[in-house]
């Protein structure tokens, strides 16, 4: 059972599919036996009873289906095989948990609706565990009712490795399992299924208690599904044994993400004790009116959101030097419409193409009347010199925010106490291929968010460095005012990082 990618208000957030290589590959590391007592939490289709039936294997089968129609297509296809119950309950809120089994197995839903009543219950009976994204429920659940030695097999979208947000689903499989192997592939590997998710994950957990030293073996790089067998041959499976993460590095990893190391020199820097981006600047996310609509306006230069959004009067436009008066309570007269940064992919300089309405009657609205729509958060930084990082892209870049306010779709950095002087060096690292890497290592998404950036390794370069790459980066910047900048214009920039990195 997975999920579609359309995120809806659905409890279930199921779609039943079947991939034969991948349910194969998944009971196959089960390595579940006549007569063991076996769960599988969510049997939707029963895609896993069906193969461990196909491979002539009669454990007791303890099966859970909340919804409805799925339990019944269930009841009616195995009521002949006794040695199969089915429940008819939602395994998140059962009250079975004394019930112990041998091996688990499952593909449960991603992200299913859960009403605020109900999120209310799941933070108290599950502390420190995402309760917004119900795979990871189920895992923790299901593990607790493991037997000692047992074994549990799940595919999950491969995000619990970094998110930020399962940083505590990490800690208690750290603690308290062995994880015996994570097998990566593209969710594509499931036919005729558009996923929310890019990389799906079949993680194999044994209730056992592990060492510092205990290895996790990764497994990636598959062209195929048929290719995941391949993993079950001692012979073949070095072909995609990409790495090992010994449980001592991963808990010395920001976050204790699961970090997979492209290159070696990546893996140094996080071995060393370092300073992080989070030591030199404040990184914070920005502004939102609750209301586009009405108060962002565009620049008539500007082709795109011409249906919902108006042009501004140019004549309106605030041209003062915000930093020096920082208006928070709002600006009197005409001109009160001031430039905003918004996200995209844009290198070292971006245009003022977008205008924010800063009335006293737009303020008040954004901070008492429409408080709960709108973001008024960190305004110590609105209209103050940083750098802007979209929340989302697939390439990382970066550009001056240069005394505007900036929109919650960037992430805005800006330098503490004494760092002023390495506002263009930052500039440069988020740009270039080795801030890139870093980047993506913490987190392999496309998310770029606050708590990602925070932990980014923050080298400091010698004077001379330090002077080369500003010299580099005001060029830049003067070139991205004319023309979009190219990879070519990139290579002095990223030469000097790699020295500095010594990547």
């Amino acid at each position: 059972m997975v999920a579609p990618a359309k995120r809806t208000r659905d409890e279930f957030q199921a779609f039943y599919t079947q991939c034969n290589y991948i349910t194969e590959y998944m009971v196959s590391i089960l390595d579940c036996k006549d007569s063991m007592q076996t769960l599988e939490p969510c049997i939707g289709g029963g895609a896993f009873v069906d193969q461990i039936l196909q491979m002539g294997i009669q454990p007791n089968i303890s099966a859970v289906e909340m919804n409805d129609d799925a339990y019944n297509l269930a009841k009616e296809k195995y009521e002949s095989f006794d040695f199969i119950n089915i429940e008819n309950n939602d395994f998140i809120f059962s009250e079975n948990g004394s019930k112990k089994y041998d091996r688990i197995i499952a593909n449960p839903p991603y992200g299913a609706y859960q009403s605020e009543e109900k999120r209310k219950l799941l933070k108290k009976q599950y502390p420190g565990i995402f309760t917004k994204e119900t795979y990871g429920l189920f895992l923790y659940k299901a593990f607790r009712q493991l037997n000692e030695g047992g074994r549990l097999v799940f595919i999950i979208p491969d995000t619990f490795m970094s998110l930020h947000l399962h940083e505590g689903l990490r800690s208690f499989l750290l603690e308290d399992s062995v994880i015996e192997s994570i097998t990566l592939f593209p969710s594509k590997f499931f036919p005729n299924v558009n996923f929310g998710y890019a990389g799906l994950s079949v993680i194999s957990i044994k209730k056992e208690q592990p060492n510092s030293q205990t290895e996790i073996p990764i497994y990636s790089g598959f062209q195929n599904p048929k290719e995941l067998l391949e993993v079950l041959n001692t012979e073949l499976r070095n072909k995609y044994h990409t790495t090992s993460l010994t449980y001592n590095e991963i808990k010395k990893a920001p976050s204790m993400a699961f970090m997979l190391y492209s290159e070696e020199w990546i893996k140094g820097i996080f071995k060393k004790d370092y300073q992080t981006i989070d030591n030199f600047f404040n990184v914070v996310t920005g502004f939102y009116s609750g209301n586009d609509a009405k108060y962002l306006r565009r620049h008539p230069a500007v082709t795109r959101g011409t249906k919902k959004y108006q042009e501004v009067v140019l004549e309106n436009i605030n041209s003062e030097d915000l930093s020096i008066t920082q208006p928070l309570e709002g600006i009197e007269g005409e001109k009160h419409w001031v430039p905003i940064v918004k996200g995209g992919n844009t290198r070292f300089s971006k245009p003022s193409d977008w205008f924010m309405d800063w009335s006293k009657e737009a303020i008040f609205d954004y901070k008492v009347t429409n408080k709960k729509r709108a973001r008024f958060q960190n305004s110590q930084f609105y209209f103050k010199s940083g750098i802007a990082v979209p929340m989302v892209s697939s390439k990382l870049t970066a550009a001056l925010i240069e005394n505007r306010l900036f929109d919650q779709s960037i992430v805005g950095i800006f330098p503490k106490n004494n760092s002023e002087n390495y506002l263009l060096y930052a500039l440069g690292f988020f740009n270039s291929q080795t801030g890139e890497k870093l980047v993506r290592t913490i987190n392999a998404s496309t998310n770029n968010s606050a708590n990602y950036i925070k932990k980014v390794p923050f080298l400091i370069p010698t004077i001379e460095q330090l002077e080369r790459c500003n010299e580099i980066v005001r060029d830049l910047i003067s070139r991205a005012k004319e023309l979009p900048i190219t990879n070519d214009d990139l290579e002095p920039l990223n030469r000097i990082f790699e020295d500095i990195y010594q990547a």
